[in-house]
């Protein structure tokens, strides 16, 4: 049985990391998160720096070249904040490429919460320790001219009042992933 790829999408600061990585646990899988591309390019360029995309796909290339040594069975958790727009569709395109690649079923979920939980998250301190997104202001601009991406089939969580084993449990029952259906191998 192959595994599944998950592709959890929502806001910056929503918790897709640390759900990801609670799924992935539970699963016996692998989290393929966003800011292991994400944070070498942004350390080398400014996302507005024309240099910044290509790094990200060369990086993201290299880890699910990666992820396709692992056994089959392996679930592969993937996590972005993607907007339902052109260029993010393109930045989707290789976890398409990642599932067709291992004949894997993808299984999209997006995250949805409240504007004020969002922040309240975004802004915990552990996260500027972790180079990430802290400004509440980006945070509004990005809300006020985006839609979250919603690929055909994505089923939609609001998480906002759930804790991320919450969320990690919502996930599995929306996509009716249990331990059972989604093998475990002894190996890892």
């Amino acid at each position: 049985m192959t595994g599944p790829v998950i592709h959890i999408c929502s806001w910056p600061g929503a918790g897709k990391a640390t759900i990801g990585r609670i799924l992935a646990r539970r699963l016996g899988g692998r989290l393929i998160d966003n800011h292991l591309a994400l944070d070498p390019a942004s350390a080398l360029f400014d996302r507005s720096d024309p240099r910044h995309r290509p790094l990200r796909a060369r990086l993201r290339s290299t880890i699910d070249a990666a992820a396709l040594t692992l056994p089959p069975e392996v679930p592969l958790i993937v996590t972005d904040a993607l907007s339902d727009s052109p260029e993010d569709d393109a930045l989707f395109e290789p976890t398409r490429a990642l599932a067709h690649s291992r004949g894997a079923p993808l299984l999209c979920i997006t995250l949805d919460l409240s504007a004020e939980e969002n922040r309240r998250r975004l802004t915990d301190p552990s996260r500027a320790s972790r180079a990430k997104l802290t400004d509440p202001a980006i945070l509004d601009t990005l809300r006020a001219r985006h839609t979250l991406l919603h690929p055909e089939g994505a089923v939609t969580l609001d998480i906002t009042h759930l804790t991320p084993k919450d969320a990690a449990t919502a996930i599995q029952n929306a996509l009716d992933l249990t331990e059972e259906t989604t093998p475990c191998p002894s190996s890892l």
